[in-house]
């Protein structure tokens, strides 16, 4: 069955276990097991005299009540799904192997050899071409001239300034069928390109060159997407969709490739040699290869392999969305393609945010440990292999597990093993005012020496799964920036999620010193290695459910741990070397609980280490005599003002280096100004038709919401991503909503300065409105202020609404409001005087009554209308415009810009919309 990619993956969760044979059948029967076979037999034998695609799609089922009744496949319930896996894998973390070798079992029978591919690279080389220096950093000014020289280059006038990037150097090798193959290395390595290489994703902009073959055929003759799945480190989902429509949709969508004709095939051999399968696994397995449903037994088996039955019907939320952990978003990515027909799955770190219980236990592989000890690099023994192989290549760790004391240590780089194997086989704002700059920049670069970010100071941060740094690079800058306030207390939400063994030893050491200087640290961890967990000097250990099964000291490697937890009958001791951390979280699972009948939070609320503890507590909360207490003359370190100009900072780099939205405003604007200006040429300076004035006036009112729009639909994702920033920004003490407000309405008023001088400037020429000096800063006034009022509009309607998505259908639901209302359409005049009112609320309305009279309203210049009146008056009497009221106008553009942006500070302040 081509499911065995999904039952090989799945098994890598297992956890190893010595249990007996569960028998989860429910003995209920009211009539004696002869007559039970027999009627079953009758039921089996009729269901094999069908037509085969009749057969694949009929079943004999066992209900609750023991009854076997043939069913539909198709129409399988819920409860029948949910019955099926109850007496097929009951505990996950037991029964899942047995499952799996009766699925196994059953095949081989009828010797059906599953379908498997092995895959081949041969002298692989991924080289992609980038720019170095100034021209890599995105700057507004980076990015306009690389667009000019790329087109130059395109025509071969300008030979091309960018330099080649080697991502992968000449690597082969083969990916055997059948086995587990782990992929190492340090960040910036390139595991993840050489993974979608293999997939057949590779991003199309990159060079490659060399050969991947899948069973001995090249990416061209097949459709690799099909064939293997790539899942990627990266947890992207729709947060409003459960975990169990998640996966559904993914099934639904990937089909069941040749399941069915697998199926097909072993159902004749099994007719032909007389075998009757196991009903339950023949149910399951026909119930595999049913496409087009909702919800399938396999998407049910996937849910309860992974752990994620427990949150089949949560949300899986997202930054604003309160839905399941990390780590259950992290096996919700796995399971998306393990629900799929894929024979080949290429993982990239997908035990990110997995404890060492969930995580399948990858052991010392074979001749790898000799090799580097043949090296002169030894493996100690209470440390785990991968985060021996991840640090021994590293410059800073390497010298530790230099095991020839005889002979002087030399760095032994990357290359020269490759070679040996071939021939083998955040400050400013978070200090106390009182701090001078000085002293304030060198705790910043102790800082980043600290967590080894020196070597990526100028690098951009970027979006996660876009650009900039990597995930192990982010994770370090996001402590680092807690560490800069130099806080007495710290709580680390898994500091170390995303962070290969190196990297991470790096972040502990810091917080180990931190914790040296008399400082507190409390961390969340999923997976700790030896080094990590023994890092630590207290444990304070929660199961399922928030209640507390042990909470005092470690002990020296562990012991007084593992001495509580073997004290307790019925718990397996630990083996010699084996991590403390892992056995602990094996033993006190829901499984093991179960097995051993045993409550661990009753055991240790029964504990003299929790009388002790609670006693403790009770001492430590009674203040000793002549304490004062804690006192801060300010809720944030620093003044409003510094606040306001940090931020203002922060906001000035974040624009000048997103080329995406601020340079492709500028390229949109300066495009318009061509169209509108060629299309209403020389328009400005013929008023004496009533149709050229209109015209005039068209060109006007289409600049106005053209630009408008784009304008505030431009700015809601930009500020919704800015917002998420604040979020966490400002929950940790850096600065209050005022100053982020602040810098945010700021940093937009140069921008749309510029915009509006150069869309003025081209249009007001190539129109043709008369060229006096008032009359065009007017122009560019009105212009100015209703970019201005659009953009903070669109800020506006963010801050208002949870996400960018639902402010857009607000936002597009008042364009359509204010089109109507501009008095271009319909002139005031001529608007029933019970919707009025309204005119006088429109923004468009006020901008497009400024553009007009300024232009219009004073010219005394008799029309051709035949009814003998000026051009002022008929803008007065038509469209209700009167020049002496421009002063008003004008106020009035004015004050609808600051009014949107001073609720967009409110709204800032007043809600938060992360529910987390």
């Amino acid at each position: 069955m081509e499911g065995g990619g999904i039952y090989k993956a799945s098994s890598s969760l297992r956890v190893n276990s010595s249990s007996l044979w569960r028998n989860n059948a429910v003995e209920v029967f009211n009539r004696s097991s002869r007559e039970e076979d027999d009627e079953e037999a009758l039921k089996w034998a009729a269901l094999e005299k069908l037509p085969t695609f009749d057969r694949l799609r009929k079943g004999i089922l066992t209900t609750s009540k023991g009854e076997a009744n043939e069913i539909n496949i198709e129409s399988l319930g819920f409860e029948e799904r949910k019955q099926l896996l109850e007496r097929l894998v009951k505990v996950a973390e037991e029964d899942n192997e047995k499952f799996l070798m009766k699925v196994r079992s059953r095949i081989d029978r009828v010797g059906i050899d599953l379908p498997t591919i092995e895959v081949r690279f041969e002298h692989v080389n991924v080289e992609a071409e980038v720019h170095v220096g100034g021209r890599a950093l995105p700057t507004f000014f980076s990015f306009s001239v690389n667009i000019v020289e790329g087109f130059l280059n395109s025509l071969h006038i300008l030979p091309s300034k960018k330099k080649q990037l080697s991502i992968l150097k000449d690597v082969s090798g083969i990916i055997k069928p059948r086995r587990m193959t782990l992929l190492l290395g340090p960040p910036s390595s390139g595991k993840t390109t050489f993974l979608l290489a293999l997939a057949g994703k590779l991003d199309p902009n990159l060079k490659l060159s060399g050969r991947v073959t899948y069973n001995g055929h090249d990416m061209n003759e097949f459709v690799p997407q099909r064939t293997a799945a790539y899942i990627s480190q990266y947890d992207l989902h729709i947060g409003e969709m459960t975990v169990r429509e998640t996966l559904g949709f993914s099934a639904r969508c990937q089909g069941v490739g040749s399941r069915y004709d697998m199926l097909a095939e072993l159902s004749r051999r099994e007719k032909e040699a007389y075998i009757k399968p196991d009903p339950d696994i023949d149910i399951y397995m026909k119930a595999a290869t049913t496409e087009g449903q909702e919800a399938t037994v396999v998407t049910d088996y996937t849910l309860k392999v992974l752990g994620l039955d427990v949150c089949a019907d949560t949300m899986v939320g997202d930054e604003m969305i309160r839905g399941i952990s990390g780590g259950q978003r992290k096996r919700v990515t796995t399971g998306e393609m393990l629900v799929g027909p894929a024979k080949a799955l290429f993982m990239d770190e997908i035990s990110t945010g997995l404890d060492s219980s969930t995580t399948f236990q990858i052991g010392p592989r074979e001749l790898v440990l000799d090799f580097f000890e043949s090296m002169g690099f030894k493996c100690p023994d209470r440390k785990g292999v991968a985060d021996f192989l991840q640090e021994v290549t590293s410059r800073k760790d390497q010298e530790q597990y230099w095991a020839r004391k005889d002979e002087p240590y030399n760095f032994v780089t990357v290359q020269e093993f490759a070679e040996a194997f071939q021939s083998f086989h955040v400050a400013w704002l978070r200090l106390s005012s009182e701090v001078d700059s000085k002293t304030r920049k060198m705790f910043i670069k102790e800082v980043m020496e600290l967590v080894e970010l020196t070597p990526l100071r100028n690098a951009l941060v970027g979006l996660p799964g876009v650009n900039g740094l990597s995930t192990e690079q982010r994770k370090r800058l996001t402590i680092a920036v807690e560490l800069v306030a130099n806080p007495s207390i710290i709580f680390m939400d898994e500091p170390t999620s995303g962070l290969d063994a190196r990297a991470a030893a790096i972040v502990m050491r810091t917080v180990r010193n931190t914790v040296d200087t008399g400082r507190t640290v409390v961390c969340t961890i999923h997976q700790p290695s030896i080094d990590i967990f023994e890092a630590f000097d207290e444990l304070f250990l929660m199961k399922r459910g928030g209640q507390e099964i042990y909470v005092g000291p470690l002990g020296h490697h562990s012991s007084h741990l593992i001495k509580y937890f073997e004290s307790i009958e019925g718990v397996r001791k630990i083996k010699d070397g084996y991590n403390p951390a892992t056995w602990m979280l094996e033993i006190t699972s829901s499984a093991e609980e179960i097995f051993l009948g045993v409550d661990f939070t009753n055991v240790y609320r029964n504990s003299d280490l929790y009388r002790r503890s609670k006693a403790l507590i009770r001492e430590l909360s009674k203040p000793t005599p002549n304490k004062k207490e804690l006192y801060f003359p300010t809720q944030y370190a620093q003044s409003f003002f510094t606040q306001c100009m940090a931020c203002l900072w922060k906001q000035h780099w974040s624009y000048w280096r997103n080329p995406p939205y601020t340079a492709v405003r500028f390229l949109f604007t300066v495009v318009i100004a061509l169209i509108f200006g060629t299309m209403f040429w020389d328009l400005g300076s013929k008023a004496k038709r009533q149709q050229d004035l209109f015209n005039a006036m068209g060109s006007m009112y289409a600049a106005v919401l053209f630009l408008g729009v784009q304008n505030a639909s431009s700015v809601q994702p930009v500020v919704a991503i800015e917002r998420t920033v604040f979020y966490r920004e400002r929950a940790a003490g850096m600065y209050s909503a005022f100053p982020y407000a602040f810098a945010q309405v700021t940093i937009e008023l140069p921008y749309v300065f510029a915009q509006a001088v150069f869309y003025g400037i081209i249009v007001y020429a190539m129109i043709g409105f008369e060229g006096t000096v008032a009359k065009f800063f007017w122009y560019l006034f009105f212009m100015y202020f209703t970019l201005l009022y659009f953009t903070f509009y669109g800020m506006m309607t963010v801050a208002v609404t949870p996400n960018h998505h639902i402010a857009s259908i607000i936002a597009s639901a008042f364009y359509a409001i204010w089109n109507l209302f501009s008095g271009f359409i319909v002139p005031r005049t001529r608007i029933p005087v019970w919707w009025r009112w309204y005119y006088w609320a429109c923004p468009v309305a006020w901008t497009l009554y400024g553009l007009v009279v300024s232009q219009f309203g004073d010219i005394e210049e008799l029309m051709t209308n035949g009814n003998n009146e000026s051009v002022k008056e008929f803008v007065k009497s038509y469209f209700g415009y009167k020049h002496d009221f421009l002063g008003v106008v004008a106020i009035v553009v004015a004050g609808v810009t600051v009014l949107f942006a001073f609720i967009f500070a409110v709204s800032i302040k007043m809600f938060n919309f992360q529910r987390r």
